[in-house]
Order: structure tokens, then C-alpha cells, then sequence
């Protein structure tokens, strides 16, 4: 699972699947998750309208989501934490985002470029390679049709 594709998700299954407290919030936040095509940060978490609970709790549950393989962080031009919805084959064991991001010069939001192909390396002159990060610089989709 990447987005919601117009399908049903009990969001409380998914959180009971990774062993994650089945709270009202936390069904809420891995739903907004979901519904949003750019990562986030705990300021556009806590800027949700249907959503009212302190920082402290939407840090537990933002390291709660990594910690199981939900989400991911992701960069910023910024330096703000920012966090992007996992695909399926993460798990609580092995995370694996040997992705590329678009940081768009215009939204100031990122983006998560799955389906761009990168060269699986494993090493390099000695090198033992366990993470690949690749950050593209661009607009995004919608900032392009706004052009």
C-alpha cells in the first residue's frame, strides 16, 4: 500500500498489524498519512483541522510509525523533520527507502519518487553501501499546472 486508491482501509487493523496502540488519534494520523500526496511535519499535523492532541503525543506516534515501518523521513530544504507514508515492503524488521525526493522550489513540499528507478549498489571500491539518498530539486506536479 503507497496512497489510498479509493479503497476501504481499517486503519485500525493496520495499526493492530504492527503491534501500534489502536487509538482514535493514531487511526486519524495514519488516515491523514494516507489522504496526503507530500510528507509532513508535527506543525502540519498539529495545523489539522480534525485533529487536537499535543506535540509531545504526535511525537510518540510519528516514532511509534517509524520505529514499525509506517512511515519514513523524509528531507527538507529547511532542515524540518518531515515524515512520508511507507510502502508495503517496509515492516517492523527492514525499512527500505532507497528512493529519490523532489524538494520543489516552489511548495516548499516533498515528494516521494518511487517509481523513479535508481542503481542498486552495494558497495564501491571497499565501500559497504547500506543506504542510498537521492534528492532531486524541481516543482512538483500541481506547481507545474499552476504554470
Amino acid at each position: 500500500m503507497s496512497k489510498i486508491e479509493k479503497e476501504i482501509i481499517d486503519f485500525g487493523k493496520l495499526l493492530s498489524e504492527r503491534k501500534l496502540s489502536n487509538t482514535l488519534f493514531r487511526r486519524k494520523l495514519i488516515e491523514i498519512f494516507y489522504n496526503t500526496k507530500h510528507s509532513l511535519s508535527v506543525d502540519d499535523i498539529l495545523n489539522f483541522k480534525n485533529i487536537s492532541i499535543n506535540s509531545a503525543s504526535v511525537y510518540r506516534a510519528l516514532d511509534s510509525f517509524e520505529k514499525n515501518g509506517l512511515i519514513h523521513k523524509v528531507p527538507d530544504k529547511k532542515n524540518v523533520v518531515k515524515y512520508a507514508l511507507c510502502r508495503s515492503d517496509c515492516s517492523i524488521e527492514k525499512h527500505t527507502h532507497n528512493h529519490p525526493h523532489l524538494l520543489c522550489s516552489n511548495c516548499n513540499e516533498t515528494f516521494c519518487l518511487y517509481d523513479f528507478k535508481i542503481p542498486n549498489v552495494n558497495n564501491h571500491n571497499g565501500y559497504e553501501i547500506k543506504n542510498l539518498n537521492m534528492i532531486f530539486e524541481g516543482s512538483c506536479i500541481n506547481c507545474n499546472q499552476k504554470k
